[in-house]
């Protein structure tokens, strides 16, 4: 019979970690308390979570949940050996990756990236790395949002563009009959 707190344990993950299907994997050891401060404080400026979960009960709290590709993927058992933290929320996948890159940059051997989770896909930690150099989802809109606005712009030179070929033929026609 499981312990209490395994029990409260096991409902927190399933509440918190329940719905989400986009996650960055880390291993947190090298994070001492003034860095894992610092840490935090970006990832709330970053509006990210950070979630230290056991692995184990992890492992038996998320099977039927989000997490379920990840957890049934061959790349588990090197995911959930040692500190595990999952990193989510913002816009998804990509600003956990974008973020966990970044903060490696500039804090070398602090984290370690295990690996992620994108919708049902299950990335390595290179994987993470790629993803990190994809545009996020305000970025993309943005794109989309000035395609969208480019379509009239260019519908109305090309109308321009005809008009002033009329009027050069018409002007041409002037000078010859001149």
């Amino acid at each position: 019979m499981p312990n209490t707190l395994n029990t409260l344990l096991v409902d927190q993950y399933q509440r918190s970690l329940g719905d989400v299907s986009e996650v960055v994997v880390i291993d947190y050891s090298g994070l001492n308390s003034e860095k894992m401060a610092e840490f935090r404080t970006e990832l709330r400026k970053a509006r990210l979570t950070m979630e230290v979960v056991k692995n184990r009960i992890a492992i038996n709290a998320l099977k039927e949940r989000g997490l379920k590709a990840l957890l049934e993927s061959d790349r588990a058992p090197d995911m959930f050996k040692g500190p595990t933290a999952f990193l989510y929320g913002a816009e998804g996948a990509v600003d956990a990756a974008k973020f966990a890159t970044k903060w490696l940059k500039g804090n070398v051997k602090t984290i370690t990236v295990k690996g992620g989770q994108m919708g049902n896909d299950v990335l390595s930690a290179d994987g993470v790395q790629q993803v990190s150099t994809l545009p996020g989802k305000k970025e993309l809109l943005g794109k989309m949002a000035g395609g969208f606005l480019a379509m009239p712009q260019k519908v109305a030179a090309t109308f321009q563009t005809g008009y002033l070929q009329v009027l050069w033929a018409f002007a041409a026609l002037e000078e010859k009959l001149e």
